[in-house]
């Protein structure tokens, strides 16, 4: 048995599974191909939980079985939980994931454990420090990240593999452990990158003079850049540049947000929408040409990736992750963190070549087929399928 741990939050009612599209699409492809039953370890959705693309299943449907655990918002496992994921390790041939302490229980238990890593040091100090104001408060929160971190590394330095989400955690992770995995997450399959006849037909009414289609998606929250997607398009429409820019999400600075556009009389030409499904998100994103992408933490983010499929020029700050991902695919621009005038006129630019733009999305197609979903899914697996012969040997 494998044991796949997750901060993916779920909910059982009624006899159905609430959890994300895209975790969910995941574990049927474990399922397929490892030949072991899997028991996924995830949180509770709390009942103001919010899922960007959320499926219900029938449970007694699932290839997998759902443990739902409570913890608290640093995933602490709740006490009572302990006994029953103790009893699931010690029956397991492998742990795969990361949190709930499962790590800790695997050492203590001798059981090989392959964590997941998504978020390097200096994210996790960003989304610590950025909620609380005051230097000395701000301080604390700092020690406390460290502490944490270091004795993450010792016990990380322990694991059979580490599976790496990303450039930035990557590169952090190879200076403590000498295998590690990169991969990058997306919900794009081969089938849903954008053909070469449809991106080269939308290029064409580009190059002909339509107007510009610019794209954001994602959680309307501070560390996403939300706010600032919206000021890069008050700008360009204070410098006269014709374009139009939807925004698909949700978060607590959708009401802000809305108000900047509002003010700014510039709702003919932004637009703040709620998030829909996955599959039509898809479908905007392909008849769009340039996704913003105001991201300030060194995140993995699934956005570049998944832009890139749908032959996207991407346009966004310099963040560790960004910045890596541009120099591998050079479909886009890095622009200064926390500048959107900067960007803004990053993007005026770009939208004046369209000759450039055509290349660059060009680009972003080929780099999205070189690591749609199922490819990098598949290396993923190699890694687990040969440890868990390892461990039953």
């Amino acid at each position: 048995m494998m044991i796949h741990s997750t901060y993916s939050p779920c909910r059982i009612q009624n006899g159905l599974l609430e959890i994300d599209r895209k975790f969910h699409v995941g574990m049927e492809l474990y399922t397929q191909r490892i030949g072991t039953p899997i028991v996924v370890v995830a949180p509770r959705l709390g009942s103001d939980g919010i899922l960007m693309d959320a499926i219900r299943i029938p449970v007694s449907e699932l290839p997998y079985q759902v443990e739902v655990v409570q913890c608290d918002s640093t995933y602490r496992l709740d006490h009572r939980d302990l006994p029953r994921l103790r009893q699931l390790v010690e029956e397991a041939d492998l742990l795969y994931g990361t949190g709930f302490g499962l790590e800790t229980l695997a050492i203590q238990l001798g059981k090989p454990f392959i964590p997941v890593l998504e978020y390097n040091l200096r994210t996790q100090l960003k989304i610590a420090r950025l909620p609380v104001r005051g230097k000395i408060r701000r301080f604390v929160r700092t020690v406390k990240v460290i502490g944490r971190f270091l004795a993450e590394v010792r016990r990380l330095r322990r694991a059979q593999a580490i599976h790496c989400n990303g450039y930035p955690i990557y590169h952090q992770t190879r200076t403590f452990h000498d295998r590690c995995l990169l991969y990058l997450d997306s919900r794009m399959s081969d089938s849903m990158v954008i053909s070469r006849e449809r991106l080269e037909a939308r290029l064409a009414t580009l190059l002909s003079g339509r107007r510009p289609r610019l794209i954001f998606s994602g959680r309307y929250e501070s560390m996403k850049g939300a706010c600032d997607v919206v000021e890069v398009g008050l700008a360009l429409h204070r410098q006269g540049v014709d374009f139009e820019l939807d925004l698909f999400g949700k978060g607590e600075l959708a009401p802000t947000m809305r108000s900047r556009v509002e003010e700014a009389r510039a709702s003919d030409r932004i637009r703040v929408r709620d998030a829909i499904p996955y599959p039509e998100l898809v479908e905007r994103s392909h008849e769009s040409d340039l996704f913003v992408c105001c991201h300030v933490q060194d995140d993995p983010s699934c956005t570049y990736l998944e832009a890139s499929g749908s032959g996207l020029v991407i346009m966004g700050y310099d963040n560790k992750m960004w910045r890596n991902f541009a120099n591998q695919a050079r479909n886009g621009h890095v622009s200064r963190m926390g500048r959107p005038e900067e960007l803004a006129q990053a993007i005026k630019s770009i939208l004046a070549k369209p000759e450039e733009m055509a290349t660059r999305a060009r680009r972003s197609r080929e780099f999205a087929l070189e690591h749609y979903f199922e490819r990098e899914f598949s290396r993923r697996i190699d890694s687990i399928q040969e440890f868990l012969l390892e461990s039953t040997a």
